[in-house]
């Protein structure tokens, strides 16, 4: 597994943790434990989105900041890397 491959996973995992305790909490929002790991899920979130940024490049144009356009030039995340 590539770099690439490996901060994308992290990613997913860390937004589908965060998604599913939404939705729990939406039928359970008196659940304190649910709040407190759906907070670290976030963290988590953020936490993976930096180190994507940091370690592949930026996810969106919004993400590059406006430091410069070259965001565009990282394969997308269909496309095979050599």
């Amino acid at each position: 597994m590539n770099d690439r491959t490996a901060y994308t996973l992290a990613l997913q995992q860390a937004k589908f943790t965060a998604q599913e305790l939404a939705l729990f909490l939406d039928t359970h929002p008196d659940c304190a434990d649910a709040l407190s790991a759906y907070r670290e899920a976030i963290y988590r979130v953020d936490e993976a989105e930096a180190a994507y940024d940091e370690k592949v490049g930026p996810l969106t144009a919004c993400d590059a900041g406006g430091k410069t356009w070259d965001w565009i030039e990282a394969p997308w995340p269909w496309q095979k890397e050599d």
